[in-house]
């Protein structure tokens, strides 16, 4: 994979984790269930995460 790939690996977790943290607090704050635009967020970023690698395999570009 390409530096720019895992720039966006790191990108992803990093958003997935703030996310969480943010939501549910971890312990440190009052706990509330991640809501549906968390998941829709989450959700989107990592959607088009894999298509970029889907079409830069289909392409050859990997």
């Amino acid at each position: 994979m390409k530096k720019n790939t895992w720039i966006a690996i790191g990108i992803c977790i990093a958003l997935t984790l703030l996310v969480i943290d943010g939501s549910t607090g971890w312990g440190w704050a009052d706990y509330r269930p991640l809501r549906n635009f968390d998941y829709f967020g989450l959700g989107i970023s990592w959607l088009l995460f894999i298509f970029v690698l889907i079409r830069d395999r289909t392409r050859g570009e990997a």
